[in-house]
Order: C-alpha cells, then sequence, then structure tokens
C-alpha cells in the first residue's frame, strides 16, 4: 500500500454526530465562517444569563445535516468555559416531560468538561467551598471519603447559608446528589430517588429525606436551583422531530397508530413543558434545536402568547461559500494526517477545489462530508488514489497509480482473528463492578461490525457508547429511517450483572427510559443481557413484567460472544486490511444471539432477505453426523443438550407434518436444510419453496470445511452430492428453468371419492376466483362462487381438463348450472378468465403443462431429486397462485401415485409459510394449504411449515403439525404462539429468548419437548443467492 492510500486508511469521518459527540472537544472542527450570526446571538444569549437570574429561550432550527448536533456541542464547551453547566435533554416516549427532562439531566450530571471533572463533582465542590464546610465533609460529600449521615445534614446546613429558600426546599434533592457522588450502597439509595422510585422509603429516610419521594417536576426545579447558585446554565433540547413527525402523520389517518397516538401526546406536552420550564428556571438558556416544521408543530400546541418568550434564531442553511466548505473538509482531515505524519499536497486533499466550489448553497456540512467519505471508501476499496473533482459524481482524477491489486488473505484473518479470540478476557465484562468501564466498547463494536458484515449504508447509522457515569445504556445503535424528519429506528443494549435488588431494578428502569421504549412504539428497542435470574421479590418482578410487557427483551451473552467482540475490537482498532471483506463472509457478530433482534429487523429495513448466515458456528458443537444408509427408517435430527442423545423421528412420522419456527440467526434454515438432506439420502425427494433465495443453495458444496467438519461429514456429503440432484425451477422467469402448472388439477384420481372430489373442487375454485374477477364476501360473490362451483363439478365430472374448456362451459351455462338471475355472471367471469388467460403466462395453458414427477422423480443413477422453487420471477400475489395450483396437482398426483409400503413419498418443504397459508386474511394458497395438510399425510406426502413468525400461520395448518421444533424467538406476540403450540402437548417452554443459534425446542408424536442442538447441514449455508446466481444453478442441465 502506497503512502497516500495508507493516509486515507487512517481517515474517519463521522457524519451523524450523536449525544455521545456533543461532549468531546468540538474546538479542533469548529468552524467560524458556518451560521456566524447564530453563533452570535447564542454567545450573546450565555452572557446575559450570566448576569441575571432571568432565563432566555432560543430555537435553533435547521434540516438534517445543517449542523445542529454540532451547534449544541459548541454551546456545551462555551458554558462551561464560563463556569456554568450544560444539560443535554432528551424526552422520549413513555414518559411525561418532566420526568423524561429529569432523567436527562441527572444523565448530564454524570458527563465531564474539557478538564475531565464531572459536573455533579463540580456542583458539590463549589457549593463545599461557598458554604465553607469543613475539610472532612467537603472531601465526603464531594465522594473523595465515605459518606455519613452527619455530612449530608451539614451539605444541607451549608445550602441554607447561600440561600434559605433553595436550601428548605431543595433538600432532599440535595441529599440525593451527595449519596450518587458516594460509593456503595448510598449510590442505589440517591439513583432509586432520581428514578423516582418510592419503596425505599426507610432507607432515605435514614439519610435524612423524605420517605415520600418528589415528583419529577420538583426535582427538576430544584436541581435547576442548586445549579444555578454556582453559575449560569443551558439546557438543550435535542431529538424531537422524530416524535413530532410522527404526531404529524398521526393526524392524517383516521385512526392513528400507536406510535403516533404517543407521539401526539408528548408533542403537546413539550409545548407545555417548555413553557412551564421557562418560567421556572434560573440562570438559564433553552436551546430548542429542531426542524422548522417541529417547531411549527409545538408551536400549534402552545399558548399563543407564550411563543413571543422564545427567540427564533435564523435557521441552519447550506454552506455559504467555498472557503467554508475547505474549512470543513480540512478541519476533520488534520488531525488524522498528522497522527501518521502524512503532508497533503493541499489541505483538503483529496478534495479539490473545484468539487468545493460546487457546495456553497446546495450542500449542508452534513452531506457534503457523506459525499467526501464515500469517495474515499471507494478509493479504499479500489486500491486506487483519486481525487474528487465534482461532488456530483463522475469518473475520478487518478493522481497516483492504482495500487497493486490487494491480495487479501482472509484466511490469515480467521487465524488472526481465533488467536485474539483464544486470547480474551470473557470473565471482566461479566463483573458488575467493572461491566460499565468494558461492556461499552465490546457492543460498539459489536454493533458497528454488524452494520459492515450486511453491507449498509454506514451514513444512515451511528453508535452511541458513552451515556456517563450513570451509565442507562451501555450502546445504542440508530438508523435514520427517514433522514428528512430524522425518524430514527434505535435498539438499545445494557448489560445487567448486579445481583442487589435495588441495583438491578434501577438498571431495568433507568435502561427502559433511556431508550424510551414503549409497547406502542415499535421503533424502539432494548435488550438487556443478563445470564442469571434476576433478584427475587415482588418489586423486581414487577418491574420486569413491565419491562417486558413494554416490548423489552432480556437475553444471557455467553463467554464465547465476548472473547467474539474482544477480538473484533483488537482487528477494528488495529484497522486491519481487509477486515470488511472478512466480515461480510464470515459473519461472525450475526451469531452473536444478542444482536438477533437487531439483524432481524435491519434485514426488513434494508429489504435483505433472511437467512440465519451464522448458525454453522453455533452449532459446531453438535456436530453428529450419522451414518445416513438409504435402509434407515428414522433420522437424527439433533442431540438432547441433557445427556448427549440422539433426537430421532421416524421417516414415517413426517408424513404428520413438521413445523419449524425460529427468529434470524436461531438456525432454522440449517434445520429445514438437514431435514431435506437426510431425506434425499434416505431416497425420498423434496419439493422446496425458496422465498428467500437461501435454499438454492442445497446443491452447493462448502468452498471450505466449516468448523467443526469431521471425516463423518465428508464421508456423508460425498455421498449426498453424488447420489442426489439438485434443480432450481424459475416460474415466471424464462431465462432460467421456467415451469408453470394449468389452473386445473387433474380430477380424474378423485371423481369417486366423495371426500377428496369436493375437497379438490373447493380449493381450485378458491383459486380460480380472483381471476375471474370474484372479489370479498358480498352477496354478489356469493352468488358467483356458487355458478363457479357449479360449473367445475359439472365440466370435471364430464372429464374436463382445460380451463379454455371450463370457460366455453360458462359463456354458455346449462340450466343446471345457472337460473335466469345468475346467467349473466358465469358469462361474465367468463370473459374475465379468458382475458386472465391472455394476459398471465402463469394462468395460460401454452406449451406442456408441468407434472409434479418432474419435481419428484430422479434422473437414472440418482437417489433423489430436490425441487428448489425460486420466486425471484414473481411478484404480488404470484407466488401464493402458483402455490395453490402446485398444491391441487400434487393432491392429485399422490392420489394416483400411492407410496405402497414406503415409509415416505416427499416432502414439501414451505419456508416463510405465513406468506401461503396466512393467520389473518386469507390468500390465493391459504385454503389449499390447509386442506393439502389435513388429507394429503395418507397419501404419503409430508409437510413442512418454516417461519420466523409462528404467529403468523393459520391455526388450522400449525395445528396440524406433530413434529414441532422452537427455537429462539425474540417478539412477544410469537414467544406466546409458540408457548401456545407447547401448552398443547402439556408442556411449558421458558426463556424462547435465550436459546442460542442452533438449539431447538423439539417434540413429535408421543414425546414431550427436549432442548437439542442440530448439527451444520451438508451443503453450503450462506446469504442469499442474487438472481444471477439462482439463474446460473437453474440453468445447470438445461
Amino acid at each position: 500500500m502506497n503512502g497516500e492510500l495508507a493516509a486515507l486508511e487512517t481517515l474517519y469521518i463521522n457524519t451523524a454526530l450523536t449525544q455521545e459527540e456533543i461532549w468531546t472537544p468540538v474546538t479542533s472542527y469548529h468552524v467560524d465562517g458556518l451560521h456566524p450570526e447564530v453563533f452570535r446571538r447564542l454567545g450573546r444569549a450565555m452572557s446575559a444569563v450570566e448576569r441575571a437570574h432571568s432565563p432566555v429561550a432560543t430555537v435553533v432550527r435547521g434540516e438534517s445535516g445543517s449542523g445542529k448536533t454540532h451547534l449544541l456541542g459548541w454551546t456545551r464547551h462555551e458554558i462551561q468555559e464560563r463556569g456554568g453547566s450544560f444539560f443535554y435533554i432528551k424526552l422520549v416516549t413513555g414518559r411525561n416531560f418532566w420526568e423524561s427532562a429529569a432523567d436527562s439531566l441527572v444523565d448530564s450530571l454524570y458527563r465531564e468538561d474539557e478538564g475531565g471533572q464531572e459536573q455533579l463533582i463540580r456542583l458539590l465542590d463549589e457549593l463545599s467551598r461557598q458554604a465553607r464546610l469543613d475539610t472532612d465533609t467537603h472531601t465526603a460529600v464531594t465522594g473523595r471519603r465515605e459518606l455519613t449521615r452527619a455530612h449530608v445534614d451539614a451539605f444541607v446546613r451549608g445550602i441554607r447559608t447561600i440561600d434559605r429558600q433553595v436550601g428548605n426546599e431543595a433538600a432532599d434533592t440535595a441529599r440525593a446528589l451527595a449519596l450518587i457522588a458516594s460509593t456503595g450502597d448510598p449510590v442505589e439509595i440517591g439513583r432509586a430517588y432520581f428514578a423516582f422510585n418510592d419503596d425505599d422509603g426507610d432507607k432515605r429516610a435514614a439519610w435524612g429525606m423524605s420517605p415520600g419521594g418528589r415528583t419529577a417536576q420538583l426535582v427538576l426545579r430544584d436541581l435547576t436551583r442548586l445549579f444555578a447558585l454556582v453559575g449560569p446554565l443551558v439546557f438543550a433540547f435535542d431529538q424531537l422531530d422524530t416524535l413530532v413527525s410522527a404526531a404529524e402523520t398521526s393526524s392524517l389517518t383516521a385512526a392513528p397508530s400507536g406510535e403516533g397516538r404517543a407521539a401526539k401526546r408528548l408533542s403537546s406536552e413539550i409545548a407545555t413543558g417548555l413553557m412551564e420550564l421557562r418560567e421556572e428556571a434560573r440562570r438559564t438558556l433553552m436551546v430548542v434545536a429542531c426542524h422548522e416544521d417541529t417547531w411549527e408543530q409545538i408551536s400549534r400546541a402552545a399558548v399563543r402568547s407564550a411563543l413571543d418568550r422564545f427567540e427564533v434564531l435564523p435557521t441552519l442553511g447550506a454552506i455559504p461559500d467555498e472557503a467554508t466548505a475547505a474549512a470543513i473538509v480540512s478541519s476533520r482531515f488534520r488531525a488524522y494526517y498528522e497522527s501518521v505524519g502524512f503532508a497533503p499536497r493541499y489541505p483538503t486533499w483529496p478534495v479539490t477545489s473545484a468539487a468545493l466550489a460546487e457546495a456553497p448553497h446546495r450542500y449542508t456540512a452534513r452531506r457534503l462530508l457523506v459525499r467526501v467519505q464515500k469517495h474515499i471508501e471507494a478509493c479504499l476499496q479500489t486500491g486506487t488514489v483519486a481525487e474528487l473533482i465534482s461532488l456530483a459524481g463522475g469518473e475520478p482524477t487518478a493522481v497516483a497509480p492504482p495500487a497493486p491489486a490487494r491480495a487479501v488473505n482472509l484466511s490469515t484473518l480467521t487465524e488472526s482473528f481465533d488467536k485474539l479470540r483464544a486470547e480474551a478476557d470473557d470473565l471482566g465484562p461479566l463483573d458488575p463492578t467493572i461491566e460499565d468501564g468494558l461492556m461499552p466498547a465490546l457492543l460498539g463494536v459489536g454493533l458497528r461490525s454488524l452494520v459492515r458484515e450486511l453491507g449498509a449504508d454506514e451514513t444512515r447509522f451511528s453508535i452511541e457508547t458513552d451515556f456517563g457515569r450513570k451509565a442507562a445504556l451501555h450502546a445504542r445503535l440508530r438508523y435514520v429511517v427517514d433522514e428528512a424528519s430524522e425518524n430514527e429506528f434505535h435498539w438499545s443494549f445494557r448489560a445487567i450483572a448486579a445481583n442487589n435488588a435495588i441495583a438491578a431494578q434501577n438498571r431495568i428502569r433507568n435502561a427502559a427510559v433511556e431508550a424510551g421504549l414503549t409497547a406502542d412504539l415499535a421503533s424502539r428497542r432494548l435488550i438487556l443481557l443478563r445470564n442469571m435470574p434476576y433478584p427475587s421479590g415482588p418489586k423486581t418482578k414487577d418491574i420486569k413484567d413491565d419491562f417486558e410487557a413494554r416490548g423489552g427483551v432480556s437475553l444471557p451473552i455467553g463467554a464465547a460472544d465476548l472473547r467474539t467482540l474482544a477480538a473484533l475490537r483488537a482487528m477494528l482498532d488495529d484497522r486491519t486490511s481487509g477486515l470488511d471483506e472478512w466480515l461480510r463472509q464470515e459473519h461472525p457478530v450475526s451469531r452473536i444471539e444478542v444482536f438477533a433482534p437487531v439483524l432481524g429487523d435491519l434485514r426488513q429495513h434494508l429489504g435483505i432477505a433472511t437467512t440465519e448466515v451464522g448458525s454453522r458456528v453455533a452449532v459446531d458443537a453438535a456436530g453428529i453426523p450419522e451414518d445416513a444408509e438409504p435402509a434407515r427408517t428414522e433420522i437424527v435430527v439433533g442431540t438432547t443438550v441433557r445427556g448427549g442423545r440422539s433426537f430421532a423421528v421416524p421417516m414415517e412420522r413426517l408424513r404428520m407434518h413438521t413445523a419449524v419456527v425460529g427468529a434470524a440467526g436461531s438456525g432454522k434454515t440449517v434445520l429445514i436444510k438437514r431435514l431435506v438432506e437426510q431425506c434425499a439420502l434416505r431416497g425420498v425427494s423434496a419439493i422446496v419453496l425458496d422465498p428467500n433465495d437461501d435454499l438454492a443453495r442445497l446443491g452447493d458444496p462448502w468452498s471450505r470445511p466449516p468448523k467443526g467438519w469431521t471425516d463423518d461429514h465428508e464421508r456423508e456429503a460425498r455421498r449426498y452430492f453424488a447420489d442426489v440432484e439438485v434443480v432450481v425451477w424459475t416460474p415466471g422467469l424464462n431465462r432460467g428453468r421456467p415451469i408453470s402448472f394449468y389452473p386445473l388439477p387433474d380430477f380424474g384420481p378423485v371423481l369417486d371419492d366423495e371426500d377428496d372430489f369436493p375437497r379438490l373442487v373447493r380449493s381450485t375454485v378458491t383459486s380460480l376466483a380472483p381471476h375471474a374477477g370474484v372479489r370479498g364476501s358480498s352477496a354478489r360473490a356469493t352468488q358467483q362462487l356458487g355458478v363457479l362451483k357449479r360449473a367445475l363439478e359439472r365440466y370435471a365430472r364430464d372429464g374436463g381438463k382445460t380451463l379454455a374448456g371450463l370457460v366455453e362451459l360458462l359463456a354458455e351455462p346449462p340450466s343446471d348450472i345457472v337460473n335466469s338471475r345468475t346467467s349473466r355472471f358465469a358469462v361474465q367471469m367468463a370473459d374475465t378468465l379468458e382475458a386472465a388467460m391472455e394476459t398471465d403466462p402463469l394462468f395460460g395453458e401454452s406449451g406442456t403443462p408441468a407434472d409434479p414427477g418432474m419435481l419428484l422423480i430422479p434422473s437414472p443413477g440418482k437417489a433423489a431429486r430436490i425441487s428448489v422453487i425460486s420466486f425471484i420471477g414473481l411478484s404480488g400475489d404470484g407466488p401464493a397462485q402458483f402455490v395453490s395450483r402446485l398444491q391441487a396437482t400434487l393432491f392429485s398426483w399422490f392420489r394416483a401415485h400411492p407410496v405402497g409400503d414406503r415409509a415416505l413419498g416427499g416432502l414439501l418443504v414451505m419456508d416463510e409459510a405465513q406468506n401461503f397459508v396466512p393467520s389473518g386474511a386469507s390468500n390465493p394458497s391459504t385454503d389449499s394449504t390447509v386442506e393439502l395438510i389435513r388429507q394429503i399425510r395418507k397419501y404419503g406426502l409430508g409437510i413442512v411449515l418454516a417461519s420466523q413468525l409462528p404467529r403468523g400461520i393459520h391455526n388450522q395448518a400449525l395445528g396440524n403439525t406433530v413434529n414441532q421444533f422452537i427455537g429462539r424467538l425474540t417478539q412477544p406476540a410469537h414467544i406466546e404462539a409458540a408457548k401456545t403450540m407447547a401448552q398443547a402437548r402439556n408442556a411449558v417452554l421458558d426463556n424462547l429468548a435465550g436459546l442460542k443459534a442452533g438449539m431447538f425446542n423439539a417434540a413429535s408424536e408421543g414425546t414431550g419437548f427436549s432442548k437439542i442442538e442440530v448439527p451444520i447441514c451438508l451443503s453450503h449455508h450462506d446469504v442469499p443467492l442474487t438472481e444471477e446466481e439462482i439463474v446460473e444453478r437453474a440453468r445447470r442441465g438445461t
């Protein structure tokens, strides 16, 4: 790597400032030319509150990326330089204005100024000095020696000598401040006071405090008046835009969402709270930073006369000139270049003045930095140093010859990772006395690596790990859903190792408040990390139950996971070359179960198909390949966690259908593949529905043996790939391997069956109805369905086989099918069906229809065929319509081809089953799936329903599965659905959210649930295939 490329590698531009950056020095990259009038007026306002008790309230408006957060960081620096205090106020849902504001203020107590002193200690130190406390009391109150009741009493008496009113009214709050500055049990008593926990009255009374507690509004007033005794204050209100924009959205709908209602209520509280706080504050500058639309929404909720008391500053806009653009870029580069001794040819290198000249009046500071960061990343990825000559894009101008392709040996990175992992500390992060110092960095590394594993746009993410000494959280990942409104999705994490009940209660409450955890707000998630039961007692149970009712999840974090995070931290700190590529290939963080909720949500937000990319490592310990001879009549699915016994399912029992449920990262797909592979090794073919594009890898061998791969695995894999053929089909996509079924099944095998014939007619009518223009459940629709059913019965009994023939019958319906009122329905449906045949290639009857034998009968010399159905060529209801026709055809085919004395005739695997047999509104394949599950077992076909969302599967389908495998689930609704499944067997399943990847609760006919570990599959398991990769596999052998 040449010197210039190495210099670029050091650059890191954080384009999404968070609360963490507000508390770090900003002078190194502050640019005077950006919004000078706003800074001037804020400086003047700070001078005003220095001199007088009257508060000043200002509003700073600007679009996303215009510099609002940086402005707050500058304000923090300025007020602290003047001997004042800065409080970052973040309002959250689930609490009223005063509780949110008071909690934020307490969090700010633990923040340090640029001299390294906490604001809390500075306050206590200055109050002690003004009160002329003796040295013993002074050092105790400021946390430098053991605190006693006598010290606290003396401290309060001293405050009264400074200001009698404040000393009397704020006495309890002053005592609580001294307690949280101390060590040991007093800290938890003080924290409980600020968490508004009124259940420790006796303990508070022992420190001279009122046993009944104090309201949030009064506590906030106490704190502002105590701080005003020692200097001016700034209250900075930020991140209001998400809540207010949600409120505006809800007001446009007739039935507001739960999230909208919560935000709308908060919007009104914000307006009232701001006005009331301004009236009560002393020596305080209030700075409200938000979008113009947000301030307008707050204004509408406020009393009109109150708005006159808020000074609305000029709107923050785009960069004003080229010199300011250059200063923004060079200030970000300078320190990095100096750290490696690199002297750029000009301060903004490699961003040219021509590019910077495009920024004025068009680019905000953030937008400019995002564009620069993307250019730098492009240089690093290509190994070519290039100048950025235009912000609008275009070909970069090379200023150095391309560096030789950086051939990164990923196996070397794996070796390095394994070595670092083996040396890592997996005990310290679980120590309650030091977890606050160790966990944030580890979790932050995990979240940063997860974003890179997904190949996501990092500019839309920000990661927080500094929450002050209070440490309400240890890490938070923010994802910008809508940059214009700053609407965000948050995932928050907090490890809780404390055994003390009060400490655990405080930590759960504080984490829930900081995370904004609310039952109605799906965009705020909180995961607590806990490896042991919480302390017993009714109060702890109530708090834990409330946490879970709001959607919170508790998960264990294992020693192996901690070692993984520690190894990744070392590699990131070392800026290991090729690390991003290695992360995208190996997915080490995707295998860590505590990040599974994030992974599942992000796949949905980013449109990435679900895959359990990391489950292979988690199940290495269960590497139990069996000698899978075709003659064997059972499949070993896994081994029991207790006792290490094989958990086997007889082949014949697979006819009774199977359910596999588990969240992303649970190992669900690996288990599906194992069932299919082991059946195929025993000569049983399968049809596999692949909506996520990852099961098409069933025909791919591992490029290199995964961890835990043994000689037995190798022998079994060789036999699998020698004896089993995998064929990928692409209905609706001609350049792959297209397939279609005639709309009408073969009724011949069931004509004489008084049960099966009506069932097949009923499911076929359901499939035809949408194409015939039958919608809804009106009287007209009911009459249309009756006509269609009678016509189909008549046509089938007369030996009809094609849809064209049915259309002819409907066009000229006989009198035993219609009467004078319904004949027009028959003619209309005939016209509509004929049009559908002409416009929908899958619904027409051109060409030769597919026969299920094409999907199930192997080629000569092969033991079994696995037909994977990819839906890349279909959209909308297309997959469900295709599956409906497939199922109808399968029913007839299995009736005509009995399995005889074989245990199992075939498998139909329905991954993401909720898409084909949903619990809510029916779709074209709902009825056919329910009927097939009810009836097909006697003819030899076994069905596997797999899903991340058990609640989303029709209960008549899920309830007819005898073999059930329940993996890790994280969403409360789906956990309850899984527990309901278990209750049908008189079983109770606990801690479903805590299951490791590859671990399932398994049950079959006549057995209770056993916890098992599932081994790795024989075929390659990795991220979903692209469309071109699927097409390439589909065309093999064509």
